[in-house]
């Protein structure tokens, strides 16, 4: 089968939706199949493909790093989609690279699979940054999803999660439920050379009877990550054995850095900046636990490398993106502050035997989210879309 992928970002950029394309991208080609991602590169000048990739000259956008937006309509690109001849087309974005996927499905006649990634309720600030001009925009910012959705021939999600967010804009239509996967493997500690960790370590500061926390994401207002914050100070101010690392860049970096400083967790909490994904695994291992308040997440795959990895999950809690914790075995949620602060007290009561048997456990959970698995789930799903495209035509 020839399978053509549309996304707005990709390599070398990194994100949850990247990696999700590129863990299904080694699947798909692991058995045999060949695909095309279609993507678009802020710098490139003209349309060009390289290892299986097919760049399009976009515009940047600045407060989303590595993405790109371009024009849905161009006759050198869908030349080079219609020389590789996809069997199905399937959609990660619902902005230009999308409504060009979306364009191609129509001029080829292939059926056409759409992934939702994003809770776009979280994100609407960007373009209503009040609540007046939310109540405008998010009526128009429905149909337009539930429009995608509309003209899809199958539409898959990673949590229940989006089955309720695509059920408010309208969609009526069955939703497909894949959760998120990556390959673990490098963030397996057996797979991490011990020097490796001890270096993260140095790097981070971590000394014999600290307590670190770790988040890993793009810092972005829906991340929440000033809760985050500000939650950590009310507990562990001025208790230097508590740290609390943030891997990723966004448009909030400078606003999350003075409120460091406002809250006087200088010393205690350190904005690394994006960090190249290779490089994660070592500082994955020198963390105790993994921590987010964010709830804009449709199943996290940082939180699913940092289970991988061994790491406790304290995950504010989010009725609708439940699913990843099992509370006492990989994680546990927190609602207000005196909860987080709580949870932490009980990890620090732990002894360091419980806290290995802990890893150990934690780790265990994520083998239910093998690259196999997904693979499958997703080509489950695309030979019922072409089936159903046969038989409407």
């Amino acid at each position: 089968m020839k399978i053509a992928i549309f996304t707005e970002t990709y390599f070398p950029y990194i994100s949850g939706v990247v990696t999700h394309i590129e863990t299904l991208k080694k699947g798909l080609e692991a058995q045999g199949h060949k695909v095309l991602i279609v993507t678009t590169n802020p710098k490139a000048s003209t349309h060009y493909i390289k290892d299986g990739v097919l760049y399009c000259p976009s515009i940047s956008i600045k407060k989303i790093y590595g993405a790109g937006l371009t024009n849905p309509v161009n006759l050198r690109r869908m030349q080079y989609v219609r020389e590789f001849d996809p069997d199905l087309l399937h959609i990660h974005t619902e902005f230009s690279i999308g409504l060009f996927g979306l364009l191609c499905a129509r001029h080829l006649k292939k059926p056409i699979v759409y992934t939702l990634h994003t809770m776009y309720d979280d994100y609407l600030f960007y373009v209503a940054p009040n609540a007046h001009m939310e109540k405008v925009v998010k009526p128009g910012a429905h149909a337009y999803f539930r429009n995608v959705a509309r003209k899809a021939t199958e539409i898959i999600g990673p949590s229940p999660k989006v089955v309720e967010f695509l059920r408010r804009c309208g969609v009526e239509r069955h939703i497909n439920i894949v959760p998120n996967t990556v390959d673990l493997s490098d963030f397996l500690i057996e797979n991490i050379p011990a020097e490796k960790i001890t270096e993260a370590k140095k790097d981070l500061g971590i000394q014999p009877g600290d307590i670190s926390l770790l988040f890993v994401g793009r810092l972005g207002h829906e991340k929440s990550l000033d809760v985050l914050i500000n939650d950590f100070a009310d507990h562990c101010a001025g208790k230097s054995q508590y740290k609390l690392f943030i891997v990723g860049d966004g448009p909030e970096a400078e606003n999350l850095q003075r409120l460091i400083l406002t809250r006087g967790v200088a010393s205690q909490v350190r904005l690394l900046g994006r960090m190249d994904h290779s490089k994660l695994p070592p500082y994955f291992q020198a963390c105790n636990l993994f921590a987010t308040a964010s709830l804009s997440e449709i199943n996290s795959i940082s939180m699913l490398e940092a289970m991988a990895s061994g790491l406790y999950v304290l995950q504010r809690l989010d009725l609708y993106n439940k699913e990843q914790i099992t509370p006492g075995e990989n994680g546990d949620f927190f609602i207000e502050s005196q909860d987080f602060g709580r949870l932490l007290t009980e990890y620090t009561a732990r002894s360091e035997e419980d806290r290995l048997a802990l890893r150990s456990t934690v780790t265990s959970t994520t083998q239910r989210y093998g690259a196999e698995e997904f693979t499958k789930a997703i080509l489950n799903v695309y030979e019922r879309a072409i089936y159903e495209y046969r038989i409407k035509r």
